[in-house]
């Protein structure tokens, strides 16, 4: 199968800026079984791509003349050969699981997260139990929060999430993250793309996921807003402690200030 990605993000200044950088994390990370066919990044000003201390592909736009109009596009189409099973990585990892187990950020975890895990620390010295575990863990997280646009932000943490008990994917994966954690399992935030044609799933074509490393597995994908593994529908883009590292793009600018306003346009659509 073949699918085609557009996805257009735009600022737009109340007031001039002199100066803006932004990064962006949108070239893929495919995995076993997916290929890159196309792919472009495109935005204005001075452009350089490095990777992060995560292996991300980051894409930096600099613009030193004064604008009020920032636009970044991306367009390109992917294609997946064989089974559509759970995605799976050939990449090494730049760090060791246990980095992963960082008590950070948005997805910091303490004992308001117990009753949401309940039961499942006794299960952790099983290895032959993580896959189960994780999947009951998914399970609970997507009976706790109601998928609910506009309840939460770029900045929601999973604890805020928990105590509203509603949020959009990032704050699913979050949420799901810290409990990991809790529970002493490896797990990270993953933003990308998700096919969303067949109208089968909930969420922005642009969603959050997280995985979890499973011992003999490697990093095992977990999309608790759907309560199901990611399969070839899903294109990851870029790991994080939590949504601050993995963001698809993020900006910083200088000038008179002013309010700031972005618009996201994304489509994810079967393309043959």
């Amino acid at each position: 199968m073949r699918v085609a990605v557009t996805h257009v993000t735009r600022f737009r200044f109340a007031e001039p800026a002199s100066y803006s950088i932004h990064d962006a994390r949108l070239v893929p990370r495919p995995a076993a079984g997916q290929r890159l066919l196309s792919w472009s990044v495109r935005g204005p000003g001075r452009r350089t791509e490095w990777s992060d201390g995560y292996g991300n592909t980051v894409t930096t736009f600099s613009v030193v003349h004064e604008h009020s109009e920032v636009e970044i596009t991306v367009n390109g189409v992917y294609e997946w050969i064989g089974e559509d099973i759970w995605l799976h990585y050939a990449e090494p990892d730049t760090l060791p699981p246990t980095f992963w187990l960082r008590n950070h950020g948005l997805a910091r975890h303490d004992a308001r997260l117990e009753p949401l895990i309940s039961g499942l620390a006794a299960r952790v010295a099983d290895v032959d139990d993580h896959v189960p575990l994780l999947h009951e863990l998914m399970r609970r997280v997507h009976d706790r929060i109601a998928y609910t646009v506009g309840v939460s932000d770029t900045k929601t943490s999973a604890l805020d999430a928990v105590e509203r008990g509603e949020g959009v994917c990032q704050d699913f994966a979050q949420v799901f993250i810290a409990c990991c954690r809790r529970l002493g399992i490896a797990a990270r935030y993953v933003g990308g793309y998700m096919r969303t044609d067949d109208g089968a799933k909930v969420g922005s074509p642009c969603p959050a996921w997280a995985e979890a490393f499973v011992p003999g597995l490697g990093w095992v994908g977990f999309d608790p807003a759907n309560c199901a593994s990611p399969t070839h529908d899903y294109l990851k883009l870029a790991v994080g402690l939590d949504y601050a590292e993995a963001a698809p793009v993020t900006g910083r600018r200088t000038g008179p200030g002013g309010d700031a306003e972005m618009t996201i346009e994304v489509t994810v659509r079967r393309a043959d």
